[in-house]
């Protein structure tokens, strides 16, 4: 009876898990990624950004080697960019070779959100120590740059002129106060992204705030104020390569990847129930509550779906109904030894557990190795290749034995809804149909 009560509970909570994992597939719909919905996807190389200094001959100075943490900055900063945009479910990864790979789901023209996804938005404010008969400024050291902002907006002046309003933090406020007492009468230049936008004469100390003016529309202004907001990129970036994904190809790829799924799962269907009879059924259940629960964990992950994510999925269910196999023929190997139902059920998950743990320990392993050293594709397929590993051992030995020790004093529990054959000479007569 206390056994009863504890598979009464277990179904329960899995009854509940599957609820939940309806829910959560019905208000959060899984999120498709470029080679699904369709979209472009972008190859950006990162080189050295060249320093703000200049040297005797006013030519810039470039760095050293570009860190692991500067490319994750930047991929940081551009991520924040496509979310001010609206650009939904992108995704930003690192290949191989150090490049940023930029996927943008239901983008067919890139070049606008590259433009302003790529822009180095360097700001920076330098007094002028001359200017040369073509009118060139000759700049000095940057004396504060863009990461003081606080705020960036565009708009217009009170001459219809469009500029972008700015504002600084604490720190660059301070800053930005004493820079313009101490250089009073003396030419401000604005420089973004190494072109002077405006060189004001500074009147009197300014604390807080200034625009920038010598903006061709509002829509560059807008695009300013936002690169502004979320910092500059501590890199250049050069495109590699743009690659559309047109959405009628993507939806063609999830219909067959779906089908697959449907004919891959009927395949099973029906030879779990060809080789196993009722235990087949029994494994069928588990495996839509399998199946059910990983597309519940795929939606509240919000992970977008791509192909190779898909072709682990299906991979999934057949070494979600693996175990089922193992532990059945285990099951109905200890019956043709003449032990009960109860001892067959019991040594059979007992003997076949061993080998479940070893098998998906190993396949978790090399999950592991291709999310580690794989690109974005392959860490797709890795990541649903182990979640459905992680699931379908729980579906497997703890819903599929509840059920079966549930029912394993019925009368529907016979030699032929296990599968065994009544002709056989070591099943017990305890086991024989009547």
């Amino acid at each position: 009876m206390k056994q009863n009560r504890s598979n009464i509970i277990v179904l329960c909570i899995f009854i509940i898990v599957v609820g939940l994992a309806v829910w959560s597939i019905i208000s959060n719909p899984v999120k498709l990624g470029l080679d699904l919905k369709g979209g472009t996807q972008v190859i950006l190389k990162a080189t050295q950004l060249q320093s703000a200094e200049t040297d005797a001959s006013g030519s810039k100075q470039s760095g050293g080697s570009i860190s692991s943490e500067a490319i994750d900055k930047a991929m940081f900063i551009m991520l924040n960019r496509i979310d001010k945009l609206g650009i939904s479910e992108p995704l930003i990864t690192k290949d191989y070779s150090s490049n940023i790979v930029v996927q943008l789901p239901g983008v067919d023209d890139p070049d606008k959100a590259v433009e302003v996804i790529g822009k180095t938005a360097q700001l920076e404010f330098r007094i002028v120590e001359s200017v040369d008969s073509n009118g060139e400024f000759k700049l000095g050291p940057a004396l504060i740059t863009g990461d003081k902002l606080s705020n960036a907006k565009a708009g217009y002046d009170n001459n219809g002129r469009v500029i972008v309003q700015f504002s600084f933090n604490s720190e660059g406020a301070t800053q930005f106060e004493k820079i313009t007492s101490e250089n009073i009468g003396k030419q401000l230049a604005i420089v973004l992204d190494g072109e002077v936008k405006s060189a004001p004469v500074i009147k009197s100390t300014i604390s807080g705030s200034g625009v920038i003016e010598n903006i061709g529309s509002l829509e560059e202004a807008k695009e300013v104020a936002l690169v502004l907001q979320t910092g500059a990129l501590p890199v250049n970036l050069e495109i590699q390569e743009i690659r559309t994904i047109g959405p009628t190809l993507g939806q063609d790829s999830l219909q067959q990847s779906m089908l697959a799924g449907i004919i891959g799962f009927a395949l099973v269907a029906i030879y779990m129930i060809a080789m196993y009879r009722g235990l087949g059924l029994v494994s069928l259940l588990g495996l839509t509550s399998y199946i059910t629960i990983f597309w519940g964990v795929i939606s509240i992950l919000k992970t977008p779906l791509t192909l190779p994510g898909i072709a682990g999925i299906i991979l999934t269910i057949g070494i979600a109904v693996d175990a089922n196999v193992l532990i059945f023929a285990r099951i109905r190997e200890e019956m043709t030894k003449g032990k009960s139902k109860i001892a067959s059920f019991r040594e059979g998950f007992k003997n076949a557990l061993k080998a479940i743990i070893d098998s998906n320990v190993t396949t978790l392993i090399t999950a592991a190795a291709l999310y580690r050293f794989g690109t974005g594709p392959i860490r797709g397929f890795a990541v649903t290749l182990a979640l459905g590993v992680i699931i379908s051992m729980f579906t497997a030995i703890i819903l599929t034995r509840s059920i079966l020790f549930l029912m394993i004093n019925s009368r529907i529990m016979t030699p032929k809804f296990i599968g065994v054959k009544i002709s056989d000479s070591q099943v017990p007569k305890t086991l024989k149909e009547k």
